[in-house]
């Protein structure tokens, strides 16, 4: 016995408004400026401390310009680098 297969091969299509210039980015990231940091402050995390952690955390207190003092429920105190995490949008 002999399988047939029809093997096709999927080719996108380009649409309108589909390739973007490194140009265009940097203008889209200029464009949308990053919140301040302020306690009180939900942040997403990037790499949770654990699997089992929640990925976002409590500011609490700016510690010095790179490093802040964070609340993850479950988890306790943590201190954070700010490349460690985002402001998540309110």
């Amino acid at each position: 016995m002999k399988l047939q297969t029809d093997i096709r091969t999927w080719q996108s299509q380009p649409t309108p408004g589909s390739f973007a210039s490194v140009r265009d980015w940097e203008k889209f990231g200029c464009a949308v400026p990053a919140p301040k940091l302020a306690p009180s402050m939900w942040v997403k995390l990037f790499n949770p401390p654990t699997a089992f952690s929640f990925d976002e955390a409590w500011l609490l207190c700016e510690c010095s310009d790179e490093k802040w003092l964070a609340w993850i429920p479950d988890y306790g105190e943590i201190l954070l680098s700010t490349h460690e995490f985002c402001a998540t949008k309110s």
